[in-house]
């Protein structure tokens, strides 16, 4: 079911009525409310029986949802047409939109089932890598038609494995989660991504293929377990450091726009800072990620903060415009000039990984990738740094790899969206050093591969998803 740009805008402009109207409670929502798990927390669907009763009421919540007109504000179409209309990315707002997003969804599920116990659960792809099994039943709602993916496709190592997660987890830097920030109050002003939207995220969308790909991605009915799983991984890393939560006023007081409150009937504005409240959003879940151990708080407070460093130019700073390559390249190399303050700066960031205890990270490197403008559906980017003849059988194991670029609808309609991404580099500069491959050289070369995701062995041209400018920064 569609929902035009006008029928949206008109279906906003109206106060709701009749939205107190509810669905008769058969035996089985009954059923359903009296099972529903006591402590209220998101559950692993991998963990559930096929006919557990968070999967059956999510299946009768979309069920009910789907056959709404496209003009209720709890509709299937309209709910969708929220993200289209609204969802930050690149940004600092995309996190704390998204568990706003899924808040008034949920609730929206918990009034059609007449049970206010209910939880989404989540899809951790961290453990499990293809699509859980009640998406692909085509007699259920929650099946749909055109994705790419099929059950028994399986998400790379590069996009969910350990070694991903883990520097999402672990890293005491703010933009890993967080994202670049923005000078104005738009939330759709594109900034930087950070890793874990940009690897896992991304990868998810482009993955699972189809609609899933696009802005109007919620109406794949596994999205909203995918962002359940997401805003998982931002509650594990809040419980780590939870003195990392943004001070900035431009961030804290910004409205989210915009949502339905279905116990209300009103359209809401939550303010960015509420969702740190991650009961009052009911982002709990049964699992958070393990936690590797870490220097104290107080000690790793010294990293600076890192969401205005973008434009400050009293950070140490390396750049390059990336000039032409030829038409038929799989893969380039660039040429960064270093001083020696410089390389003052990137041994101080890596000298806490060669002392074999733990040391609090104090300082770091950071790479700025800006303005690719994608022209290749399937494609992402790998990114290494000193690689002396990379290409698509380049190992992701590789002491040379920084992380890999995936792509989620920067496309929309005709119009590209030039996309900018953002990745701590420290870690790879002394992976470097303990291989023989950096010893505060006056040069740094960094590789672009591009990789096709249908076919990782089949290469793709370099100007598909080349980037105009790469920028090293000391922090």
């Amino acid at each position: 079911m569609e929902i035009s740009r006008r029928t949206f805008i008109k279906a906003s402009a109206v106060t709701a009525i009749g939205i107190s109207q509810t669905f008769e409670t058969s035996a089985i929502n009954k059923a359903i409310a009296a099972e529903m798990n006591e402590q209220n927390l998101r559950r692993d669907i991998a963990l559930l029986p096929a006919d557990a009763t968070e999967i059956r009421a999510y299946q009768r919540a979309v069920g009910i949802m789907k056959s709404l007109p496209a003009d209720d504000k709890r509709s299937w179409a309209y709910q969708a047409k929220i993200h289209d209309m609204f969802c930050p990315h690149n940004n600092w707002w995309f996190l704390p939109w998204h568990r706003a997003y899924l808040f008034y969804f949920e609730s929206i599920c918990q009034d059609l089932l007449s049970d206010q116990s209910f939880r989404l659960p989540y899809w951790d792809w961290t453990k499990d890598t293809s699509v859980p099994a009640p998406f692909w039943d085509k007699n259920s709602p929650l099946y749909h038609q055109n994705r790419r993916a099929t059950p028994n496709s399986q998400i790379s190592q590069e996009t969910t494995g350990p070694k991903v997660i883990t520097r999402i987890i672990n890293s005491p830097l703010d933009f890993t989660l967080y994202s670049g920030n923005t000078n104005t109050d738009n939330q759709r002003e594109r900034a930087f991504a950070g890793l874990l939207e940009s690897t896992p995220h991304n990868g998810i969308h482009q993955f699972i293929g189809g609609t899933m790909s696009t802005f109007l991605s919620p109406e794949d009915p596994v999205f909203w377990l995918h962002h359940a799983n997401v805003d998982r991984l931002w509650r594990s890393w809040s419980k780590l450091h939870e003195h990392r939560a943004f001070s900035e006023n431009l961030w804290k007081k910004h409205e989210l726009k915009s949502f339905f409150d279905s116990k209300t009937g009103k359209e809401i504005n939550p303010i960015t800072e509420s969702t740190n409240d991650y009961k009052k959003f009911n982002a709990e879940y049964e699992r958070l990620e393990a936690l590797a151990p870490q220097s104290p708080p107080t000690q790793r407070e010294l990293i600076r903060p890192t969401s205005k460093f973008l434009n400050d130019k009293s950070f140490r700073r390396v750049s390059a415009i990336l000039g032409k390559t030829s038409e038929k390249a799989n893969a380039g190399s660039f040429f960064l000039n270093v001083g020696s303050a410089f390389q003052g700066s990137i041994d101080e960031a890596i000298q806490p990984f060669s002392v074999s205890a733990p040391q609090p990270q104090e300082n770091a490197i950071l790479m700025k990738i800006e303005g690719i403008d994608r022209t290749a559906d399937d494609v992402s980017l790998r990114i290494f740094i000193n690689c002396e003849n990379p290409s698509t059988q380049t190992p992701i194991g590789s002491p040379s790899y920084v992380g890999t670029i995936n792509f989620f609808a920067d496309k929309h309609g005709d119009h590209t969206l030039k996309s900018n991404f953002i990745y701590d580099c420290t870690e790879t500069f002394a992976n470097l050093k303990q291989a023989g491959l950096y010893d505060s050289q006056d040069k740094i070369k960094v590789s672009l591969v591009p990789i096709n995701t249908n076919n990782p062995d089949e290469p793709l041209l370099l100007n598909d998803v080349k980037p105009e400018r790469i920028t090293f920064i000391g922090l």
